[in-house]
């Protein structure tokens, strides 16, 4: 019995550390919208060092509606509507900071 619960528990931990981090599924989803891999890991860097755990987890699951806009403009145009104005302003931030910065 005992080793039941120590292999479910072993289990369960392997599969807590297997999920992305809020920043990784930012930096994935950012490329699925069109981002160079370059520049989506310096939006999801950026992001990472300005907002907390929490925020990054709301522009995460955002990112999952933007990947709907067609084009570019309106990508972008679309992780500015996001209902969080911290996430907002670190999103326009991180843009400009890569654009100029990279």
């Amino acid at each position: 019995m005992l080793k039941k619960i120590i292999f479910v528990s072993v289990c369960l931990s392997l599969a807590a550390c297997a999920t992305l981090s809020p920043r990784a599924r930012i930096e994935n989803r950012l490329v699925e919208i069109g981002l160079s891999e370059r520049k989506a890991g310096c939006m999801a860097n950026e992001l990472d060092d300005r907002l907390d755990r929490e925020d990054l987890s709301e522009v995460a699951d955002f990112l999952g509606d933007v990947n709907e806009a067609s084009a570019d403009g309106e990508n972008y145009d679309a992780l500015l509507n996001i209902d969080n104005a911290r996430a907002a302003a670190a999103i326009a931030a991180a843009g400009l900071a890569c654009a100029f910065g990279n």
